[in-house]
Order: C-alpha cells, then sequence, then structure tokens
C-alpha cells in the first residue's frame, strides 16, 4: 500500500526547513544568495530560459565586449575553459550527460542564472537564512549585512546597478557583465512559507559569530578563498545544526513540550559566554573525530563508534518528527472546527503542537486520527498490512488510535527518511570532500574526522577577538594567538569536536587506559594537522611554548601585520 500524501508528509518547517536530500554546497549558497538579495524569499526570474555553457561562452567572445575582457577573443579555447571550471556550476562535469546548474557562487547575483531543476537547494537554503535571521542581540542582522556586503560588492546599494569599479576581481566583474543581459528578478510568495525560529537558537547565534569573525579578514584574503570558507562554515553548522535537533526534538516530544533550557528567553548558549559557547547546554553535539584520517587506526574505531551513535539516533528523530507533523495537521483540524484559535503569527511552533498531545485534547485526538486509520484500514486491511506492524493495530497492545498511526506511518516511511536523512548529514558533513568532518572508505563504515580545509577555517575563527565597543579600528576583530591545548579546548566546547578526549553522553562514559594512549596519539595527530596547513611551529615540547600564531596579526587599532613566526 502506498501511503496517501497527507498520512506521509513529514517535514514541519518549526523543526526544520530542510527537505532532507543530498545537496551540493555550491548551489545552497546560491540559493542563500537569492534569499539574501529578498530578505528570506525565493525569487520569481523574468527570464528563465534554460542556460547551456555555450551560451555564456559566447557572451565574452563577443567583440561588442573585447575591450572589457581582453584577450578572450583571440583565445577562445583558453577563455572557455577558464568560464567552464571558474564561472559554472556544472552538474555531471566531463560526463556526456554534464549540464549547467548556473554560475558558482562567487557574486551574490549569481542565483539569477541557475538552471532550476538542476539547482535545488532543497530547502538548505532556507535552513541557513532563517538560523542567521533568528541570531539573538541583533548579530544575525550584522551578520547577514555583512554577507551583503561582500558577495553584492560592485553594486550600488540602491539601485542595484554596477558601480564603475576597476579595483573588481575578473570574477565579480564577469558576473556583473551577465548581470546586464537579464531583466529583474522579484521575490516570491510561496503558499503554506513562514519564518520559524530554529529549535536551538544558540546554534544560530554562534553560526552569525563565526560569520563576523571570518568576513572581518575579507580584506585580506583573495576573494575566491573566503567564498570557499564560507562554503565550508555554512555546511558544518547546517550540519552540527541538524545533529543538535535530532537530539532536541526527541526529547521535546517525549516530554511532550518545551525544554526548560531552551528558546530565545532561556538558552544559556551564546558567544557571549566566551569560548565555551554551550556551556551548560543539555544538548551538546559531541563527535569524536580521527585527525589522522587513517581508516583501520585504534582512533578510527573510537571516531567509527562516535558516528554510529547518531546515525543511531535517526530512527527516533524520524518517529519524533512524524508527531509533531500530526499533532500540527490535528491541530489545523481544530482550528478549522473553530474549537480552538491559531496563533497570530498563524502558525503553531512546535512547543504549541506538542501541547496537542496532553489529556485536554485526548478524546478529539482519538477520533481524528481513528478516522486518518480507518482510511487507511479501508485501503489495506489488517491482514495485508506489513508484518511488523500487525500486532501493534489490535486492541490487544493497548495503543492509541494516534499511536497505532505513528507505527504504521513509520512502518511504511520510516527507512526511506533515515536514508535520506543519512544521505543530507553527509552531504553537509562534506562526506570524502576537502572540509570533511565525515568519511566513508568504499564499503567502510562511516567515522568523524576533522579535514584541514575545515581545520583552517576554525582556527581562523579562534584567532580573532571582538573589538571594545567604540574602537577606530576598520576591522571589526583582532588576532590573539592560541595555545595550542587552548584550541582544542574551543573545538570541543564551542563546536563538539572532541580530540583529545571522549565525547561523554554521546556513546562514551568512562575512558579506559587503552583509550587514553588513542587520544594522546590523536593529539600528536593534530599537532602535525596544524603545522601541515602553516600555523603552528614547534618552539618547545612545553605546552605554555605550543603556540598558534595568525597570518596576518590585526592589531586592536587595525594595523596589519604579516604572521611571526
Amino acid at each position: 500500500m502506498a501511503l496517501r500524501k497527507r498520512d506521509s508528509e513529514f517535514r514541519h518547517l518549526g523543526v526544520s526547513y530542510l527537505e532532507f536530500k543530498r545537496v551540493e554546497m555550491d548551489r545552497v549558497l546560491t540559493g542563500f544568495l537569492m534569499r539574501v538579495n529578498h530578505n528570506g524569499q525565493p525569487s520569481r526570474l523574468a527570464q528563465r530560459h534554460k542556460h547551456e555553457s555555450d551560451t555564456f561562452v559566447q557572451e565574452f567572445l563577443d567583440e561588442e565586449y573585447a575591450d572589457r575582457f581582453q584577450g578572450f577573443r583571440e583565445h577562445p579555447d583558453m577563455a572557455g575553459r577558464w568560464i567552464e571550471t571558474q564561472l559554472l556550476d556544472m552538474v555531471n562535469r566531463g560526463k556526456p550527460s554534464q549540464a549547467v546548474a548556473g554560475l558558482r557562487p562567487l557574486h551574490g547575483l549569481t542565483y539569477k542564472f541557475r538552471n532550476y531543476y538542476h539547482s535545488r537547494a532543497y530547502g538548505a537554503d532556507a535552513q541557513l537564512y532563517e538560523m542567521l535571521r533568528h541570531a539573538r542581540d541583533g548579530r544575525g542582522t550584522l551578520a547577514l549585512e555583512a554577507i551583503r556586503g561582500f558577495f553584492f560588492t560592485g553594486l550600488d546599494p540602491a539601485l542595484g546597478t554596477p558601480l564603475p569599479d576597476n579595483s573588481l576581481d575578473v570574477e565579480t566583474q564577469a558576473v556583473l557583465h551577465l548581470n546586464s543581459q537579464v531583466k529583474h528578478d522579484t521575490p516570491q510568495t510561496v503558499k503554506g512559507w513562514y519564518s520559524a525560529p530554529p529549535l536551538c537558537v544558540g546554534q544560530s547565534d554562534l553560526l552569525a559569530d563565526d560569520v563576523l569573525r571570518l568576513l572581518s579578514l575579507r580584506e585580506l584574503l583573495p576573494r575566491i578563498v573566503m567564498v570557499e570558507y564560507l562554503k565550508i562554515l555554512f555546511a558544518f553548522h547546517l550540519a552540527l545544526g541538524q545533529l543538535k535537533t535530532m537530539k532536541l526534538l526527541t526529547s521535546m516530544v517525549e516530554r511532550s513540550g518545551a525544554e526548560s533550557s531552551c528558546g530565545p528567553e532561556n538558552c544559556p548558549a551564546g558567544p557571549g559566554q566566551g569560548h565555551d559557547d554551550f556551556p551548560d547546554c543539555p544538548f551538546r553535539v559531541g563527535l569524536f573525530v580521527d585527525v589522522a584520517g587513517a581508516p583501520g587506526t585504534p582512533a578510527a574505531a573510537l571516531a567509527e563508534r562516535s558516528a554510529d551513535v547518531w546515525l543511531r539516533r535517526i530512527p527516533g528523530f524520524v518517529r519524533a518528527g512524524y508527531t509533531v507533523r500530526k499533532l500540527d495537521e490535528f491541530a489545523e483540524h481544530l482550528v478549522s472546527l473553530g474549537e480552538v484559535t491559531k496563533p497570530s503569527r498563524g502558525f503553531f511552533t512546535v512547543t504549541e503542537a506538542l501541547r496537542f498531545a496532553d489529556k485536554t485534547y485526548q478524546q478529539r485526538r482519538e477520533q481524528f486520527f481513528a478516522a486518518r486509520m480507518d482510511s487507511l484500514l479501508d485501503d489495506t486491511p489488517i491482514e495485508e498490512q506489513p508484518e511488523v506492524v500487525r500486532p501493534l493495530l489490535g486492541a490487544g497492545m493497548g495503543l492509541s488510535s494516534f499511536e497505532q498511526y505513528i507505527e504504521l506511518v513509520m512502518a511504511y516511511r520510516g527507512k526511506y527518511h533515515n536514508d535520506y536523512i543519512i544521505d543530507s548529514i553527509d552531504s553537509l558533513l562534506l562526506k570524502n570532500r576537502p572540509g570533511a568532518v565525515i568519511a566513508q572508505p568504499y564499503r567502510g563504515r562511516r567515522r568523524f574526522v576533522l579535514d584541514s580545509a575545515l581545520l583552517e577555517v576554525l582556527v581562523q575563527i579562534a584567532l580573532l577577538r571582538p573589538n571594545a565597543r567604540g574602537a577606530r579600528s576598520r576591522f571589526l576583530h583582532h588576532t590573539a594567538s592560541l595555545r595550542l591545548d587552548e584550541f582544542m579546548d574551543i573545538l570541543r566546547r564551542r563546536y563538539g569536536l572532541h580530540v583529545n578526549q571522549l565525547p561523554a553522553g554521546d556513546g562514551f562514559a568512562s575512558t579506559s587506559f587503552e583509550e587514553q594512549a588513542v587520544l594522546r596519539s590523536n593529539a600528536e595527530a593534530f599537532t602535525t594537522r596544524m603545522r601541515e596547513i602553516g600555523f603552528y611551529s614547534d618552539l618547545s615540547d612545553a605546552y605554555l611554548t605550543q603556540v598558534i600564531t595568525p597570518r596576518f596579526v590585526i592589531g586592536a587599532d587595525g594595523t596589519v601585520t604579516a604572521g611571526g613566526r
């Protein structure tokens, strides 16, 4: 039996905007920039023809623009290769079926050139925008403004037209040239869409703080490098937010209400806490990462165990997600009958939906879901249902109609969502790619790792400190050195990445003597990795002199000098 659409619907925007499909961060960033340009809404383009690579190449080879793109017309093959590799985001690159997804997100306007069916972000762009939008103390607004200032460079803020600026890099000039050939786009209103705060507002605060810190370096790093940094950072925070949601939502459903330590008013986390940004959070993410990245080692075995703990949480999250979604549908049913009033904001939050699971609504809830069960069993009687759920559908188990309904939906759709959520987490953790937090050898087990590209982004952020209010520096932050052990503490407390400790509560309890030896070996591999990416030089074996230094030293007064190593 195939479930009807109303029964199989899973997503609740208060839980996550993600559609739980495999995503590519180029396309996520493209969709995100579209939302930045339209205050969170998607775009309706006036011009929607399919973009081909030859069309882009010919645009730059046109004699009319020879003075703007000098040398392109004289070397068409070289220009074509540059455009295809540096400007275009391709699906199935290098294969006969390759197609243009759009332009690489090197500028805020690249979303205008996307081919929609090849450039879908599956809700990750909306999730990223809403995380930043709801960050507290104005950090989210500042972060979005900083992102706009970086990506929409070269445009008049009021008119949106290109400004004459010879200092722009060639990629930005190329995008601005293409933009002049496209009609104006407008924001699009999507039925049923609303702006919901993320379940963990502390994670939003942390994302906004990281973005502000990282963009302090935008004048000191090549534009392409900064774009890659941001893609890795965004993917990392989207993944951390999803892992934390898996923990938090399951707990909320178990208690049929909000957690006392969560929400904008109660969350103890946030950048104001210093580096220990989740000091009292009961839903901290804890990942043991294999820093050396070599499968088959004792550290790899612990990292595999850590990954397995999180994968085993997915079925519980799917069940909790269905519970919230179906209670929300029940609440909407009561609204349609005039028995309850919908909140003035126009939607029920997760906490409000869970209130419809209490005894006050027990009789009406049973009637609603008994009707749904009757509809399902009319299509497929109990004796034809999957064998695993047949015992649950009779009266002998003592389950309510709502519980039976959830069990039946899980029997049909649980594995489907489990597999797609794994794919989604793999893609957000950049599995086997630069910036990866998860790796999986061919036919092997998944394990958490700490790739050099992500480590480089996080160390750049960790070395920055906010300037005092009223500082005259053109930078929002200045740099400061860190001891190696301090940085490992920051990774653990701020992001949940455990190098020299095991994550208690996330699959590990006490640490055995053998595991202590593995942790020391992992810390040594971390030192080696820091040396390889150029932030650490050995001065002594003593911890006090094992110092990480920035590549660019930014003083509190805004002066910039080369890093001293």
